[in-house]
């Protein structure tokens, strides 16, 4: 009678009827209450249905009934970790490998069980301990992977996933693991290629789209990851990465009003999840609903207080809303901060100013790009104004140019030694070391006068007046990114630039860096006249800077030229994708940090049409 009922719970449990098998166990237990099979098969249901604490009750007894039946420890091994007892789920694990030491996956569970509490040396040396043993165990080098990425060691890691899966070619969780080592590795096309693989093997696994969309993303293909991502929700419509990662791809695409639809998604979904929240919060701001977005930001931070991500992206926020003072205090947070403590553990970086600058040698680090330079230098003659002596440490680039800059006693180019100095400060700590409230001027440079004789004969010979200079793009394209910083590319559709370009009066000149292949002749197409190509000239930021100075007007998205130009003292028509860049505030016309510059904002939906029309119409009326 009792085999017969075990019987027939089995068959209810392998078909997933677990109510029914719970039942049918629980009257095998009424004719026999120390049938060692009973208890153990009710505490797996009660494991699998989420009852881990009854779990653990029914496989002991089964234990003491049956002490050496290695499936016993094994199981309530489960049970433990499902109730985070990770130290006695090791003993019941390394019990289970005693018993039975053929059966690798006991002893791959006790090492696993060292990862869980962040003793990840001593879980690799169990698990190498292990694949010698097991050399033919795909498990045991999968996990052996797992420990080894976990330590950073992401190349190693791959070639211990692809061990595993040269073992067992239809392990999902392998593919997946190569994918994220070799993602981590921004080998990004080979991550794809695991990612797509693993879809293959197991095309109900979420994660595996989640990882596929992610790396999409990385290579700057939007339009796909957001595609991935909703053909997948219909089968896993509660998954919030899934959402975040569809709102990520929308992002970038410049929709950030169905970015939200998503984000908001991804919040429903997980309330508690930080990200989630966050994103939220980011994209309200981003399409004028500042006040319920900061409400979500707020949210986030109190779960993650610390996070860099987090902290960095608020202080472009605020100061993006005007908030200056609370934005720069942010700021510190920044990547290139974290970046520049990293690569100089030795070197001394202030934060702070003492009351007295008189006499006081200060050494300003160059960060990020030729325009993020160029932008805080104009925080430097507040410096100066107070008596201190700068050195800068300059990019080769611009080095000549800062050279003739009235605040800077002293610029080094490159990358040669530091020179003594009482304090060595970050240029982007600059406003907050000042305790900045307001909106410094755009640092003045003056073009060389032989550059500017130089150029007018250029301009001369294109064509007549009034010149005007265009460029699309900024910022290094997504394919060739490794590691991409998304916010500083942008680029414009050419066709819609051209086509508000058509009744502009003028000689059209392209000052596009790297422009690819067919685009100037593209865009002289949609314009209905010749484009003239001036991009070599980016070679020569001397050169560049006489011509900004020299041509009526400029047009483009935000680069280095747009520095430039706003030093040579000229104004500029500036188109700003969304999400905006915080030196162009979260809304408005103009930027006071680029004052007369005139700004054409991308729609929220990601269309250019509107700015477009704006800017051919405000061009045809001079």
């Amino acid at each position: 009678m009792v085999q017969h009922l075990i019987e027939q719970a089995l068959q209810a449990h392998r078909a997933g009827r677990l109510e029914e098998a719970e039942t049918l166990y629980k009257q095998a237990l009424v004719e026999q209450p120390r049938h060692p099979d009973a208890l153990h098969l009710a505490g797996v249901v009660a494991l699998q249905t989420g009852a881990a604490e009854q779990a653990i009750g029914l496989i002991r007894r089964a234990i003491e009934v049956q002490p050496k039946n290695p499936a016993f420890h094994g199981n309530l091994a489960q049970a433990c970790l499902a109730l985070q007892r990770v130290a006695d789920a090791r003993v019941a694990f390394r019990r289970a490998a005693a018993l039975d030491p053929r059966e690798p996956q006991f002893a791959v569970g006790a090492a696993n069980c060292l990862a869980l509490q962040g003793r990840f040396a001593q879980a690799e040396r169990e698990l190498r301990a292990v694949a010698r043993r097991h050399p033919g165990s795909a498990l045991a080098w999968f996990n052996l992977g797992n420990t080894v990425q976990e330590q950073g060691r992401h190349q190693e890691a791959a070639d211990l996933f692809r061990h595993a899966i040269a073992l067992e070619p239809a392990m999902a969780d392998a593919h997946n693991n190569l994918g994220r080592a070799l993602h981590q590795l921004e080998r990004f096309e080979e991550a794809e290629n695991a990612y797509r693989r693993c879809l293959v093997v197991q095309p109900d696994y979420a994660t595996g789209y989640c990882n596929l969309a992610s790396v999409l993303i990385d290579r700057g293909r939007f339009a796909e990851a957001a595609s991935v991502c909703e053909q997948a929700l219909p089968r896993f419509s509660g998954s919030a990465e899934l959402q975040l990662q569809l709102g990520s791809a929308r992002t970038h695409q410049g929709m950030l009003a169905s970015a939200l639809e998503a984000f908001r998604a991804a919040a429903d979904a997980a309330p508690d999840n930080p990200r989630a929240l966050w994103a939220c919060g980011y994209t309200l701001i981003r399409t004028g609903k500042e006040t319920e977005g900061l409400q979500w930001l707020e949210r986030a931070l109190a779960l993650q207080p610390d996070s860099s991500e987090y902290r960095s992206a608020l202080s472009t926020l605020l100061l993006s809303l005007g908030k200056l003072q609370a934005g720069w205090r942010e700021h510190e947070w920044r990547a290139a901060r974290r970046s520049a403590l990293a690569d100089n553990p030795n070197l001394s970086l202030a934060k702070a100013l003492p009351d007295s600058l008189s006499g006081l040698r200060i050494c300003l680090l160059r960060e990020q790009g030729l325009g993020d330079e160029l932008f805080f230098l104009r925080f430097a003659p507040l410096l100066k104004a107070q008596g201190a002596e700068i050195t800068y440490l300059a990019n080769a680039k611009i080095a000549s140019l800062l050279e003739r800059v009235p605040a800077l006693d002293r610029v080094i180019a490159g990358n040669r030694p530091l020179p003594p100095a009482d304090l060595n400060l970050l240029i982007g700590d600059l406003p907050w070391a000042l305790g900045a409230s307001d909106y410094a001027p755009p640092l003045a440079l003056a073009a060389l006068p032989d550059r500017l004789e130089s150029m007018k004969q250029r301009l001369d010979a294109l064509g007549p007046p009034p010149y005007l200079g265009l460029t699309w793009r900024a910022g290094t394209a997504p394919e060739q990114q490794r590691g991409a910083d998304w916010s500083l590319h942008k680029a414009l559709p050419l066709e819609p630039l051209g086509a508000a370009l058509r009744e502009a009066d003028g000689t059209l000149i392209a000052l596009q860096r790297n422009a690819e292949t067919g685009e100037i002749g593209r865009l002289a197409e949609r314009a209905g006249r010749p484009v003239h190509d001036l991009t070599a000239v980016n070679d020569d930021l001397e050169s560049m800077l006489a011509l900004l100075a020299l041509i009526d007007d400029y047009i483009g998205v935000s680069n280095t030229n747009m520095h430039l130009r706003a030093a040579a003292g000229r104004s500029a028509r500036v188109l700003v994708p969304q999400p905006p860049e915080w030196r162009w505030m979260a809304t408005g016309d103009e930027s006071p940090w680029f004052p007369g510059f005139r700004i054409y904002r991308q729609g929220v939906d990601g269309d250019w049409g509107e700015a477009m029309a704006k800017l051919g119409g405000d061009l045809r009326g001079g």
